[in-house]
This record gives structure tokens, sequence and C-alpha cells, in this order.
């Protein structure tokens, strides 16, 4: 193989890697390997314990998980925040190499291509490198 062929052929395994974000999503009941990408998103929903309304936890994958929004009913928000602030500004800059929910009356999880439903059990998604 010539020099600048092999220079070439590093140079889109870099960008693939630079891209590619492998992840280990666990349940209570089964472990598994996903290949996410940067420009993908996620979101996960569950229903309030307390309030009895959906929430929806909106993401983008990035280096991390990161530009988190939430989208809810007043009251649920106000559950969570006592009303001192809103929601979704708090977290809109925080970010995570892992997340973890746990829930009695079920989560989706939509990550890039995968779909997983939990029912009544935690869920976690972590990030192998944060590159």
């Amino acid at each position: 193989m010539t020099r600048s062929r092999l220079s070439i052929t590093a140079l889109v395994v870099a960008c693939f890697l630079a891209l590619f974000k492998p992840a280990v999503i666990r349940t209570d009941h089964e472990t598994r390997l996903a290949a996410l990408f940067r420009w993908q998103s996620g979101q996960i929903r569950f229903v309030n314990s307390v309030t009895e309304r959906p929430v929806t936890i909106r993401f983008r994958i990035g280096s991390r998980f990161q530009a988190f929004s939430v989208s809810t009913d007043e009251t649920t928000e106000a559950y969570y925040t006592h009303g001192v602030y809103d929601l979704s500004e708090m977290v809109a800059h925080e970010f995570t190499e892992r997340l973890r929910f746990c829930s009695v009356k079920g989560i989706s999880l939509t990550l890039g291509f995968y779909t997983i439903p939990v029912q009544d059990g935690c869920l976690e998604v972590a990030l192998l490198w944060t590159l």
C-alpha cells in the first residue's frame, strides 16, 4: 500500500472513531452494546409516580450526553423544582457519560437507532469513551 493511500485510510478511520460512540445499555434483565454516533439524539419517557403525568427528557449525543431539555406539565415541573427555577433551562448545559433511571411505572429510552422499554426496573446507559 502506498504511503498516501495509508494516510487516507488512517484519516478515514480516525474520522469514523471521532464520530462513533460505543455505549453499554443495562437493564435488570440484559446488557447490550450499542453503536451510537455524535449527531444522534435520544429521549427518555416515563410517568411521574407522584403526579401521574408524563415526563420526556430529550438530549443529544456529543462527546457526552448533553443539551438536555425536559417536557412535562406545570405541576410535575413544580414537583421537581418547587417552582424556583425552569427545569429545562437548568439542565440545558449539563452533560454526563452515564444515564441511570429507575421506575415502577416504566421507562422508554430511545437512543439513536435503539428503543428500549423497561417495566418496573432500572435502566443505565454508559458511554465507553468520551473523546
